[in-house]
Parts: structure tokens; sequence; C-alpha cells
């Protein structure tokens, strides 16, 4: 039976989860301020305004999805409606890590149609509007959703638990690695390194540059933790690989790129 103690934890570890995140990032922002002002992406600073209203609506969403994880996935659960187990051994630690990188995956897909779903004009308007009022987003835009979008992002892990078996400490592992994906998606600074983006194995991560761009524009780039999506549907911005270069001082890569969107 769930309780409002219950609840109470399920929130507080929702909280402090994004607290966490959040400002640890700024913080080390803030302490190599100097050290990463060539790795700024845009000129234009958040005013004390855009913080505000960024913790605010991220506290929110911590407690909806803190609220909706504890009845969607748990309550139910014990009702034997999804596919959530408790024991490890149960499919064993292969499945469990197997399970972790289908989840992750799973919800870049789910995330990216949600995402272009609600950049329809009603749903813009009603909903997703609110997010992008961070022209200039910071680590603290992590979670700073309208109720309606921040039920939306909720299902996710409710629904994967209906399709396949997921223990709760995949369910934890994929929820920190959410967090910590959204809030440097939302620094505003490209924190990849050069070497990383020089090699271009790494070429499938989203990056900083990626989602800031989103930022800007409004359009492009809706992809959380991976370029498919946006690479098979041409979706991405047409600056986006000349900005990453220029971004870390890449300066041989930009006019290549840039020549190299022209064409396509």
């Amino acid at each position: 039976m769930l309780t409002l103690a219950h609840l109470q934890n399920s929130m507080l570890h929702d909280v402090i989860k994004y607290l966490l995140s959040a400002g640890a990032l700024a913080l080390l922002l803030w302490l190599l301020r100097e050290r990463l002002q060539g790795r700024r992406l845009q000129a234009r600073r958040p005013t004390p305004a855009n913080y505000r209203r960024e913790i605010g609506w991220s506290l929110l969403t911590a407690c909806l999805f803190a609220g909706a994880s504890l009845v969607g996935i748990f309550w139910v659960a014990r009702q034997g409606w999804s596919q959530l187990y408790w024991n490890l051994d149960e499919y064993g630690l292969t499945y469990a890590g197997y399970s972790l990188l289908l989840m992750i995956v799973a919800h870049d897909a789910y995330f990216y149609w949600t995402h272009r779903l609600l950049h329809q004009p009603r749903l813009m308007r009603w909903a997703h509007r609110l997010h992008h009022l961070s022209r200039t987003p910071t680590p603290w835009a992590a979670y700073a959703f309208h109720p309606g979008e921040a039920l939306l992002h909720t299902a996710f892990p409710i629904l994967f638990a209906f399709v396949l078996p997921v223990h709760p400490l995949v369910q934890l592992l994929w929820s920190i690695h959410m967090i910590v994906r959204n809030v440097i998606g939302h620094c505003g600074h490209e924190l990849m390194p050069r070497w990383m983006i020089r090699s271009g194995w790494f070429d499938w991560l989203t990056t900083t540059t990626h989602h800031d761009l989103h930022h800007q524009y409004g359009r492009h780039n809706y992809g959380l933790y991976f370029t498919w999506w946006d690479r098979w549907l041409g979706t991405e911005h047409p600056e986006y690989r000349a900005r990453l270069a220029s971004a870390v001082g890449l300066t041989g890569w930009v006019a290549a790129h840039r020549a190299e969107a022209q064409r396509g």
C-alpha cells in the first residue's frame, strides 16, 4: 500500500537528483568560467528571472516525475500489471545491462517523436513554449517543463515496464543517465573533448551545441541522446557540425562542414 511517506521519499529522491546534477555542473562551469569562455555557445546571458523560472518549474517537474513513477511503475507492478521484477537473479546481470541500453535507445526514439509532436502549433502554445522561454538555457533548465509535458515524459518508463521486464535498478540508472545528459545538453558550453569530435567515432552522440541550436531557433535537432533520428529524417540543423567545430576550436573544419551543408 502506498502511503504519504512513500510519496514524500520519492519526491525527495527526484528533487535531490535534479539539484545535485544541475548544481554540480553549474558550480563546475562557474569554477572553470575563464577556461571555458571560448566554449560558450551564446553571447546572450541568462537573467536572474531565467534562473528562477527554470528552477521553479524544474522542481515541480521533479515532484510530478516522482508521483507519476511511484503510482505508474511501482503500484502498477504490485498489482501484477507490468513486468517490473525485483530479483536481479531472475534474469541475470547480462539481461539487466542489455535492458538498460535498450531503455536508453528506446527513450531517445520516444523523445524524438514526442518532441516533434510538441512542436505542433497548438501543443507548442499550450505546453512546450514554457521550455523554450529558455532561449539561453542553463543547467537548471533540464526539467523546466509545463506539467502536461512533464507527464508526457514520465510516461516513458511506465510504458517500458509494460513492454519488457525491467528491474528497479535499471530504472534508476536510466533516470540518472537521463538527468545528467539533460543537464549537459542545457549547460550553454560545449563540453565534448576536441579529440572525440576529431575522431569521428562519437558523431552519433548529441552535444550541448546540438540542443543549444534547438533552443536558439526553435526548430531542428529534436533528438535527446543520439543524432540518428535527426539525420535520418533531415531535421538536423544545417549549421550544426560547423558550429560544433567552431565551439571546440577546430577552425579548419568549420569551412569544410559549411561547404558540406551547402552541397546537402
